[in-house]
């Protein structure tokens, strides 16, 4: 019989977690992502009459800890969702294309993803990466959850609007983001705290 121990571990990888202490409750919010923490509690409680969630800014400023708090509060009402990074999804859709081995086909894969009751994407163009092809994935992913107006989240560290001065840094594209303007099912937010991991003594919140 496994430990208790040994199923909080099986658990926390299950969820795609990091820390299973990564609740709302332990979450140390400073300037600039008090209104985020507030949208991340809504939308997990169940109660808000959007369903859409759009986070940017910085890294280091809270955003994966607050999809880990989000995956957990789920849980212990009996709702299942894994924390994904867009880097890993789409890791498997290009697995499910050309890796015969592969557990599920990719029109099940997309399906899943398009269709799943909740669904939470991580770091969204990490580092500014995401060719066309893997924007247009995951631009059909987020439309199909727009029309149906299922649990989505997304973050990521990249803008959502061009600067001017530096027309070649990426952004979150105009497409994906509009969905999440729909003020009907969607919010974008800006979290704009500090990095906790370069403040001296603070905790990283992710």
């Amino acid at each position: 019989m496994p430990t208790l121990e040994e199923k909080r571990e099986q658990l926390r990888k299950s969820l795609g977690v990091s820390d299973l202490e990564h609740t709302f409750e332990n979450f140390k919010a400073v300037t600039g992502t008090q209104k985020v923490m507030r949208l991340f509690k809504e939308l997990a409680s169940g109660k808000a009459d959007w369903m859409m969630l759009l986070c940017y800014g910085g890294v280091g400023n809270g955003k994966t800890y607050l999809c880990e708090a989000t995956a957990i509060a789920l849980y212990k009402k009996g709702i299942f969702c894994r924390v994904a990074t867009m880097t890993g999804i789409m890791r498997s859709i290009k697995s499910s294309m050309h890796d015969k081995e592969f557990p599920i086909s990719y029109d099940e894969l997309l399906g899943n993803l398009c269709y799943a009751q909740h669904l939470i994407i991580d770091d969204v163009g990490m580092g500014g990466s995401g060719s066309e092809w893997e924007w247009g994935q995951l631009e059909e992913i987020i439309v199909l959850r727009y029309r149906e107006g299922l649990f989505t989240i997304l973050t990521s560290n990249l803008d959502i609007l061009p600067d001017p001065n530096y027309p070649n840094i990426p952004v979150v594209p105009e497409r994906l983001v509009s969905r999440f303007n729909d003020p009907d099912i969607g919010r974008v937010v800006l979290n704009s705290g500090l990095d906790f991991r370069r403040l001296k003594g603070g905790t990283r919140q992710g």
